[in-house]
């Protein structure tokens, strides 16, 4: 108790409990909120990731992989890479057919499962949305650019581009 004024007859009591009740509501809350685990992925071995000094957690999606020599989605191999670009012949209006088609099938795969899940999120319904591509850094962006129109054909709109983390 700690006395207010001149006189002692007037006392003011504190009550540390509520404030404290607070407290560890605040504590436990910010410590359930916080994670340390970031998602981990196997870069492949024939591929050498540019390098970044941001660093964000990726979601499971859908993956791209650029090596020297050949284009894979999901680990599957779709497309060779010839002097640094898709033969000709598997470039259809500057896409790369092989690369849409296998997307397309993911795309129409993912809409079937959802159809089937039941929610009131508009935006879980049917939304492909997003892939993780991984891509040698000695390629031209002119590559980047024809997979990344074959994904948006497939319907595929938003790129998590791998980075190697900067080392200081």
């Amino acid at each position: 108790m700690a006395s207010v004024g001149g006189s002692s007859k007037d006392t003011l009591t504190l009550n540390l409990y509520p404030m404290l009740d607070i407290f560890s509501i605040l504590i436990c809350f910010l410590l359930m909120s916080f994670s340390s685990d970031p998602v981990s992925h196997d870069v492949d071995a024939g591929v050498e990731l540019p390098e970044s000094s941001t660093i964000v957690a990726l979601d499971e999606v859908p993956t791209i992989v650029v090596t020297k020599t050949e284009i894979r989605v999901n680990d599957k191999k779709v497309a060779d890479i010839q002097a640094g670009d898709v033969p000709e012949k598997e470039r259809t209006q500057g896409a790369i057919y092989p690369v849409f088609d296998e997307l397309k099938k993911l795309a129409d795969a993912t809409k079937r499962l959802s159809k089937n899940i039941r929610t009131d999120d508009p935006n879980a319904k049917g939304s492909t949305g997003a892939l993780t591509m991984e891509m040698d850094k000695g390629h031209r962006f002119k590559l980047m650019k024809r997979i990344m129109l074959s994904a948006q054909q497939a319907e595929f709109v938003q790129f998590k581009l791998m980075v190697q983390k900067e080392l200081h």
